[in-house]
């Protein structure tokens, strides 16, 4: 069996070759016999992953310690639920898992466009998704492969990391990877128009639900880590700018700037340089992100041990840049062709851009941020710490300023806005957050940054009320529906507007949640006994007994605590200590949540007349960050479910690519 898993990503690497191979005399000759190859052969390296990752989950759930990798991230005890998170453990196991979804969205390509008639682009499109599949076998085949057997097996495994011991486990890292993975499909799409010469948006269009897809499991990743550190952590946050959250940060702001810049391409035809380098950085800050994780070179809770593939990736890295500079600029003039100027200071495409040099603006400053430490050490031989006052000092105004442009955005018009048209579209939403201020006086928030931040977002809400109170206003006006009916007409015949209005609200509630607990977060310690009770702003926590347990792979202490809210009984809390025992130990929080905030216990340390140290922890409206999460998914998903698409005219390019294909046999 695990011969056969050995066999099977060696057989993968060996048909990569091959379609490689069938793809280029295909592309060169125009012979679709090739081309048909290369396409069996696409679904022949999807097969034979399939075929590892299932061995390797089997070899997890049934205790398979003769594999090193499985015996370094399992144990006999280790609950069924764990054990098959096993398969992205560790970095053998998170690679193939890379390698294989690669291999399934490569597979689904294949097939959305083999049979067209119009697919002309798809070989050119497997050219570079088989590059970077044949880059991730040859990682997984001969560099850290998988089904590495130890000479002598132990007889239980050393266990899975405590840390990694959470439902966070389950959910983190495969929607951080297929965000990571999906970026590769627009990226092969851009990388052959440039190799075509066929310059127009077509590839945007194609791309639009993969980048979709691919935005909204990038930032799930980024919340469920930071769901995960809140829950498991014990320290009461859910970013710390570590380098590690900052190299998945990073790709997504450039993918959010490459989301927004292409409505301006498609609408106008302007950016497409822009927005070629905008899918090529994403892409390669994505690898970027792998190099960091995997190279050891920055300490970091999340980042993997010290490793010689972080520099394959590295290297990788700069052969992907490489390519892509090399054929934007080869095809830099074409590029330029009836390129149209943005033509008004206030204007729709004018906040565009400005959104996108404020998102590459934060994109730089984390980058710079994160390997600030390694330029330092390797220039002065000191490493020198960039910690979260750097990131919060130079994002937060940038942060403020990208909620501004969320919120006038859409009341500007395209080309142009008159000054009356301002004037008007501005009226309702200004007045709405005016009157928000003496209302965030009085709850206590006086602070510049904290009221522009809340202020801001009650102009967004607004702003985004009044497009759907318009639009169902015009439905009711023209068509004489009622306004329900009127209303879910709007939203089902314009799904894709908005929807990225729904997305823009649940990012508001991100925003606000963050802010909340960023700048209002209350953090107290307490030596208590038995007995003893503590008031903490409105809270009143009573600390009722000490007890030691034992579970299926650890000894815990974990402390009964009673709270009580504003007089009343509120339940019971249980912070604990987990001694594992093949494993460090690791803190477990308490947390009582409401829509207005989180109460977050951490039991420090314990005497043995029975005292404790008990860190209390209030974060103001943090579950706000949940639910915008909740809000952004709904708001993606209902922006690219298919629709009923209206037959289209086919143009000169799609008529002569249709020859082209039947003088090749491709059809």
């Amino acid at each position: 069996m695990i011969d056969f898993g050995k066999y099977s990503l060696l057989f993968s690497f060996i048909l990569s070759i091959l379609v490689l191979m069938g793809l280029s005399v295909g592309i060169k000759k125009r012979d679709g016999r090739f081309i048909d190859m290369a396409y069996r052969g696409v679904k022949g390296i999807f097969f034979f992953l399939t075929i590892a990752v299932g061995i390797l989950v089997y070899a997890f759930i049934t205790n398979d310690f003769r594999i090193e990798y499985v015996a370094s991230y399992s144990e006999k005890s280790l609950p069924v639920f764990y054990k098959v998170t096993g398969l992205w453990a560790g970095q053998k196991g998170s690679l193939l898992f890379w390698a294989w979804l690669l291999s399934v969205f490569t597979f689904i390509t294949v097939r959305r466009d083999e049979r067209r008639a119009n697919s002309v682009f798809l070989p050119y499109v497997l050219v570079f998704l088989n590059l970077t599949m044949m880059f991730f076998l040859a990682l997984v085949s001969f560099v850290t492969p998988p089904f590495e057997m130890l000479a002598r097996f132990p007889a239980d495994g050393n266990g899975l990391n405590p840390l990694l011991q959470n439902p966070g486990m389950v959910f983190h890292p495969p929607t951080l990877y297929l965000g990571y993975v999906g970026f590769t499909v627009p990226f092969a799409f851009a990388m052959a128009a440039l190799a075509m010469g066929d310059l127009g948006d077509w590839w945007i269009k194609k791309t639009r639900a993969w980048t979709l897809f691919s935005w909204v499991f990038l930032t799930l990743g980024i919340i469920f880590g930071g769901w995960w550190a809140y829950k498991e952590l014990g320290w009461g946050g859910v970013w710390g700018w570590d380098p590690v959250e900052n190299s998945s940060f990073m790709p997504w702001l450039t993918a959010t700037a490459f989301l927004h810049s292409v409505i301006i391409q498609e609408r106008r035809g302007m950016l497409k340089i822009w927005n070629l380098s905008l899918i090529l950085l994403t892409f390669a800050l994505s690898i970027f992100g792998t190099f960091i994780t995997r190279s050891g070179i920055i300490s970091s809770v999340h980042a993997f041990g010290q490793s010689p593939v972080g520099y394959v990736f590295l290297g990788f890295l700069f052969i992907v840049l490489a390519a892509g500079i090399y054929l934007i600029k080869t095809r830099y003039e074409k590029l330029k062709e009836k390129n149209p100027r943005i033509e008004a200071f206030l204007c729709r495409e004018s906040s565009f851009l400005y959104n996108n040099i404020i998102l590459v603006g934060i994109c730089f400053a984390t980058f710079w941020g994160t390997i600030f430490p390694l330029i330092s050490e390797a220039v002065k031989g000191v490493k020198i710490s960039v910690g979260p006052p750097f990131f919060n000092t130079i994002n937060s105004p940038l942060f403020l300023l990208l909620l501004i442009l969320m919120a006038i955005c859409p009341l500007l018009g395209w080309r142009k806005t008159s000054a009356k048209g301002m004037l008007k579209n501005f009226l309702i939403p200004f007045s709405l957050m005016a009157v928000s201020l003496p209302l965030l006086y009085m709850a206590g928030i006086r602070e510049f940054m904290p009221v522009f931040f809340f202020s801001f977002s009650v102009f967004v809400i607004a702003t985004v009320a009044r497009e759907f109170y318009l639009g169902t206003k015009a439905g009711v006006k023209n068509s004489g529906r009622n306004w329900m009916s009127s209303f879910m007409n709007l939203v089902l015949r314009n799904r894709r507007r908005y929807g990225g209005f729904v997305v823009h609200i649940g990012m508001v509630f991100i925003i606000l949640g963050l802010a909340g607990y960023g700048y209002y977060q209350y953090k107290v310690d307490f030596n208590l006994k038995k007995g003893q009770e503590v008031t903490v702003k409105h809270y009143r926590l009573k600390y009722i007994d000490l007890a030691s347990f034992e579970k299926w792979n650890y000894e815990a202490v974990g402390s009964l605590i009673e709270v009580y809210r504003s007089g009343k009984f509120a339940g019971t809390l249980r912070p604990e200590k987990r001694f594992y025992k093949k494993q460090e130990p690791s803190t477990e929080v308490a947390i009582l949540s409401s829509l207005a905030e989180d109460l977050y216990l951490i039991l420090g340390s314990w005497n043995s007349d029975g005292s404790i140290t008990l860190t209390v922890v209030i974060n103001p409206i943090i579950s706000w960050l949940w639910i915008g999460t909740g809000v952004v998914l709904f708001g993606t998903v209902w922006a690219i479910l298919p629709r009923r698409r209206r037959e289209e005219e086919v143009d000169i390019l799609e008529k002569d690519v249709i020859l082209y294909l039947r003088g090749t046999g491709a059809e």
